[in-house]
């Protein structure tokens, strides 16, 4: 389960709102009083007729009542169907509004064994040996298949929400992590394939996909050995979950035979109906602490050409609202200010990236301004430095963030086109790809980063400058820059957070190389020919 990466996230169950069937009551009755006196006035034949029309009341009013028996009856609240064997109902449903029964643990017997991914796996004992007969055919058809992710806890499940919420934010987390107690793979019963393909195994969701026909192969048997396709394309709607080819349910061989010839989902054969209120997602992750500087990667991984994102640019505004950074594949300079995101391209043009756009390296804070100085008639950047040290060397053994508003006589910027496979070097790469952009009195804010002399090992130390124009439409990386006029608004910030990633290209880097002039020379080295 933990060797999955992005796509792992589309495999697990998502979370959707339930609505409950009600039942509505009506009485109906019918009935008159004859005025006595009339009565006694009226002819036989008229007593004769009222008498008719009496008796005929009686029994509208007999049949309506009947009916509204009926109705109340075909309108209240159907118990569920069960398929219960050795007291475990095979049928639970676990899903948004559908918590996982509180005994069921401890009446369901759970066999753990190793997949050749070399981590092990539990499955309930019946869905287990249902299993092992499944894959047994299908070896004998040449498919193979293993278990990437049968039973998860609940408190594996709030570890997993933690994960995906720090990775890719709260937007992306509620919709595609099951809430704690409402997952599938909590009853054992729900079981994630994946697929051996000319002896290599294909565990990425977005490479599973394409292997229709395999999958076709497969779903066929499902029924014979008690499985269902959980999530099955165009039942969406129903289910609330996308289309999962690789995710199966154990129902029993009768319901799922049944299941299936219908082409229903458990959903539909149980008769409920998941609705679209709001979900029941709950925030057990902690946001990172106001005084923190939240460092994505090292410069050092970027610098040795390790360009590939590890967060998402959602999460990264969940863990602060002011920073400086770049994109996957070192596509452009980022600016993040007054909680947005913002991407400098290669023309240094600004422009909003996706929120699900992933990011290699970043620094961040929430600003909160502890110190101001005036800066005026400042001729490049390097008196720019001399100046902003007067306040940090007070503490310079603080990071601090800093925002510069004002007006720059001159400003020159860089940006950069998102890299290609297989990647350089990053000095090698802005080489190649490095543009550069000259402004005159132009008004904005340099967004600045201060790392102290001992941050050398995991960024650059001292001052990093990046740009965005009042109008927010020019910014990049600053080469060098005259100050007109401006305000400077420091945040002096004693904590220090860095996010790192398990991915196994990432572990075979050697951090503690020295790429010290490759950072100086990515960091401060203008084009001549731009």
């Amino acid at each position: 389960m933990n060797k999955k990466t992005v796509a792992l996230l589309l495999s697990i169950v998502m979370c959707c709102g339930a609505a409950v069937t009600g039942c509505s009551n009506s009485d109906s009755s019918s009935g008159s009083k004859a005025d006595s006196t009339a009565a006694e006035s009226r002819s036989d034949a008229g007593s004769a007729a009222e008498s008719k029309a009496e008796s005929a009341a009686e029994s509208a009013s007999e049949e309506s009542a009947s009916a509204a028996d009926s109705s109340k009856a075909e309108d209240a609240p159907q118990e569920l169907k069960t398929n219960i064997i050795d007291g475990i109902d095979y049928l639970t449903l676990v899903t948004h509004g559908h918590s996982l029964p509180s005994d069921w643990e401890e009446k369901t017997e759970m066999v753990t064994f190793v997949n050749g991914q070399d981590y092990e796996v539990t499955i309930e004992k019946r869905a287990y040996d249902a299993y092992m007969k499944l894959k047994e055919e299908l070896e004998a058809e040449g498919i193979y298949v293993d278990v990437d992710t049968g039973y998860r806890s609940v408190a594996e499940q709030v570890e997993l929400t933690q994960r995906y919420r720090e990775r890719y934010g709260y937007e992306y987390a509620k919709n595609v992590v099951a809430v704690p107690g409402y997952s599938e793979h909590h009853t054992g019963l729900a079981i994630d394939l994946y697929l051996i393909v000319d002896g290599k195994p294909v565990i990425y969701n977005e490479d599973l996909v394409k292997y229709t026909d395999i999958w076709a192969r497969i779903h066929e048997k499902l029924a014979k050995y008690g499985f269902i396709l959980r999530f099955m394309e165009g039942k969406e709607d129903i289910t609330k979950f996308d289309y999962e080819p690789w995710h199966i349910r154990y129902v029993g061989e009768e319901p799922a035979k049944e299941i299936t010839e219908k082409g229903i989902t458990l959903e539909e054969y149980l008769g409920v109906t998941i609705g679209d209120e709001a979900d029941t997602f709950e925030e057990p992750y902690i946001p990172v602490n106001t005084e923190t500087i939240y460092q994505v990667a090292l410069l050092q991984s970027l610098v040795q050409g390790y360009y590939d994102g590890i967060l998402s640019v959602d999460a990264l505004k969940e863990k602060g609202d002011t920073g400086i950074g770049t994109f996957e594949g070192v596509n452009g300079e980022m600016i993040v200010i007054d909680g947005e995101v913002y991407r400098a391209n290669s023309k240094g043009e600004i422009e909003k990236p996706d929120g699900s756009e992933m990011i290699p390296f970043s620094n961040v804070t929430f600003f909160e301004t502890d110190i101001t100085a005036d800066l005026k008639d400042i001729k490049d950047i390097d008196a720019l430095k001399e100046e902003l040290n007067k306040t940090t060397q007070l503490n310079k053994n603080m990071f601090y963030m800093v925002k510069i508003n004002g007006t720059f006589s001159t400003l020159k910027a860089r940006s950069e086109s998102k890299q290609k496979e297989p990647y350089k070097m990053l000095d090698e790469a802005l080489k190649e790809t490095q543009t550069e952009f000259e402004f005159e009195d132009i008004k904005g804010t340099l967004v600045a980063l201060y790392c102290p002399d001992y941050m050398g090992d995991l960024n650059t130390v001292g001052w990093h400058f990046h740009f965005i124009s009042e109008d927010r439409t020019k910014g990049g990386h600053v080469l060098q820059v005259s100050v007109k006029e401006a305000e400077a608004q420091f945040d002096m910030t004693p904590g220090f957070k860095m996010y790192l990633y398990d991915e196994e290209n990432f572990q075979k880097l050697d951090l503690a190389k020295d790429v010290d002039e490759a950072i100086k020379s990515a960091e401060t080295k203008s084009n001549s020919n731009s």
